[in-house]
């Protein structure tokens, strides 16, 4: 078989589970905002807050799993599994103090946490328990997020995506019986939608850690070895950690700010804006397998000092991403007359959205390049602080500020700010083509840790 062969089947070997975990993920948040749309505003208004509040420790856990992502790719193509599992440990140490702790000062008291986003009294007073057993849950996501990304980073992907698609089905049925009172059960509303939740994260933490172990899969080893870490490992890990926490911030702030600007701008360009997020969510996850098989493909081949392999892939995956991205973009366009139909919304906010498709379906080639450049191919080589330097610099000195002057200063219209907005997405382009061409990246960051005793 060829090297391009080879190539090719790594990729669909890697990117197909993470693509199609991606979209199971999906459809269970659209299921779950179907079922719980049928409970009234002050109920989706809970959810929406709750997971807001979700979302703070899972910005954590991404940059985390990222930081142990990077590592075990890089060990396991040094043929390391002992570091690789020592990895594993530490990611384990430091989510677990971290989620035990945010889930415990959630659960104590939850009212505050929703007061910090919202002051509707029936919203807290409703959201509050919903959130309380919410709160239960983070400590399994985050074994579930450390052990899936070993999983990943060694050529397992497929059992994420199998746990994935069984607990969408547990998650499903969980919420028709619960939240609606089926076949005997207790109708609990809203609190049921959070213990289907709640059982569904506990049955997906059980299963993927039953099924590391009961195949022997990476990660499968004692507590001794999993948690006797050499310090050399530990400073590297944290220096090339924190920079993604921060990028993984700074992300969520920008996308605040963007928020803010739009719905700022009119209840008419807000309806606009948002019934566009769950189609460019779809598209970015439909694509996400490629960041991710770039992470592990590229880092295996820096882990074994074959540089010149790792550049080879680097390049042949912007090249892949760049021509499915278009061939993606150019059917969203065409199709973006026909997605607008579907909703109910004015005529203004139908013309304005269908604006707004084409302009992100022009940028969709280079979203994506983007997040194999960055999230994908640098992070690989530990190069985390220029992303977190590229990141941060376009979206507060080219998105944020040009957003706020055409919509607040300029009043132009909701379409032509986020198509100046998103230029920001080709100066980050750019500055990352050329890192990759640079060569600076390319770091093996094992080398002189493989191997170590405690």
């Amino acid at each position: 078989m060829s090297d391009k062969d080879n190539f090719y089947k790594s990729v669909y070997k890697i990117a197909v589970p993470v693509t199609l975990q991606s979209l199971l993920m999906a459809l269970l948040n659209l299921t779950d905002q179907m079922m719980v749309g049928q409970l009234g505003d002050v109920a989706i208004a809970s959810v929406g807050m709750s997971t807001k509040i979700y979302g703070i420790i899972a910005v954590v856990l991404a940059g985390l799993s990222t930081g142990v992502s990077i590592y075990a790719a890089q060990f396991w193509g040094n043929k390391d599994a002992k570091s690789v599992s020592h990895v594993l440990g530490l990611g384990l140490i430091v989510g677990f103090a971290f989620s035990f702790l945010f889930s415990a000062a959630v659960f104590i008291d939850s009212p505050l946490f929703l007061s910090m986003f919202t002051t509707d009294v029936n919203v807290i007073d409703d959201g509050y328990i919903f959130l309380r057993v919410m709160s239960l849950g983070f400590v399994p996501v985050m074994l579930t997020m450390m052990y899936s990304a070993i999983l990943r980073s060694t050529g397992h992907a497929k059992w994420p995506m199998y746990v994935s698609l069984i607990t969408v089905g547990l998650n499903i049925i969980l919420n028709y019986v619960l939240i609606f009172g089926h076949f005997g059960s207790p109708e609990f509303g809203l609190k049921g939608s959070a213990m289907a939740t709640l059982i569904s994260r506990v049955f997906e933490c059980l299963l993927i850690i039953g099924a590391v172990y009961r195949y022997r899969l990476p990660g499968a080893v004692g507590l001794k070895n999993l948690f006797m870490i050499p310090k050399p490992l530990i400073r590297k890990f944290f220096g090339t950690t924190y920079p993604l926490l921060l990028t993984e911030l700074i992300w969520v702030l920008g996308e605040t700010a963007y928020a803010i600007i739009y719905s700022r701008m009119g209840t008419t360009e807000m309806t606009a804006m948002t019934i566009t997020f769950p189609l460019q969510g779809l598209c970015i996850g439909l694509l996400s397998g490629l960041a991710s098989a770039a992470g592990v493909m590229v880092g295996n081949r820096l882990g074994a000092n074959e540089t010149d392999i790792a550049l080879d892939h680097a390049k042949r995956f912007i090249r892949l991403g760049i021509i499915i991205s278009l061939i993606v973009g150019a059917i969203i366009a065409v199709g973006s007359k026909l997605y607008v139909s579907a909703f109910n919304i004015s005529e203004d906010a139908k013309q304005m959205s269908i604006y707004i498709v084409i302009v992100f379906a022009g940028f969709l080639w280079v979203k994506v390049s983007n997040m194999i450049i960055a999230g994908g191919i640098l992070n690989s080589g530990g190069d985390s602080k220029f992303v977190f330097g590229m990141e941060s610099t376009a979206t507060w000195l080219i998105g944020v500020p040009s957003g706020l002057l055409l919509s607040y200063i300029w009043k132009q219209p909701v379409y032509l700010v986020y198509l100046v907005i998103s230029l920001e997405e080709v100066v980050r382009f750019g500055f990352g083509y050329a890192r990759i061409y640079s060569r600076k990246w390319m770091r093996n960051l094992v080398s002189d840790l493989s191997k170590l005793e405690v």
